[in-house]
């Protein structure tokens, strides 16, 4: 299971450190996005521009110390929980919001795709979580071991990072592929 919980820990640093550094990087771009979100008061808003890539990128370096281990499992399943709530009300409620999760320009409308990959995300804090409470952080990794999590880490931290591109292919008419 420890395998297991290093594919958790790598993917969650890793999604979680390009979001936050994307939206750091982009500042004006993220706040302008959540001007769409006319369910998140506007008051909010600048305050979110700022909390939410801090505790993108402090999820991360907590997911990265050992000794922090849970508590940035918790802190990761509680900010992709929420991002999968607001993902939600954004396609419940009908606004044609983009994503602007990873720095992206794409114009797809928040959605399933988005949902989707916020719950595999969430399910992985969660998974990790419980890794952690049943058998605790500190198990020894064997070389092949870890190139595998981070292999598979990689795999999935491309596929979070690319769903506005996934999500903007497959809604594209069949002639535009």
């Amino acid at each position: 299971m420890s395998d297991l919980l290093l594919v958790c820990r790598l993917t969650l640093i890793c999604v979680l450190a390009v979001a936050g550094l994307a939206k750091l990087r982009d500042r004006r771009r993220f706040a302008a996005a959540l001007a769409g979100f006319t369910f998140v008061p506007a008051g909010a808003r600048p305050a979110l521009a700022v909390l939410v890539p801090v505790a993108e990128l402090a999820a991360a370096v907590l997911l990265a110390v050992p000794g922090t281990l849970a508590a940035g499992l918790g802190l990761a399943a509680v900010l992709c929980a929420a991002f999968c709530a607001v993902a939600f009300a954004a396609m419940r409620r009908g606004t044609a919001v983009g994503c602007p999760c990873f720095g992206s320009r794409t114009t797809v409308p928040m959605g399933p795709w988005h949902i989707a990959r916020n719950a595999v995300l969430t399910a992985l804090a969660l998974l990790g979580g419980a890794i952690v409470v049943g058998q605790g952080a500190s198990t020894p990794f064997s070389i092949p071991a870890v190139a595998l999590a981070a292999a598979a880490a990689g795999y999935l931290t491309v596929f979070a990072v690319f769903t506005d591109d996934l999500a903007a292919f497959f809604s594209a008419p069949a002639g535009q592929r």
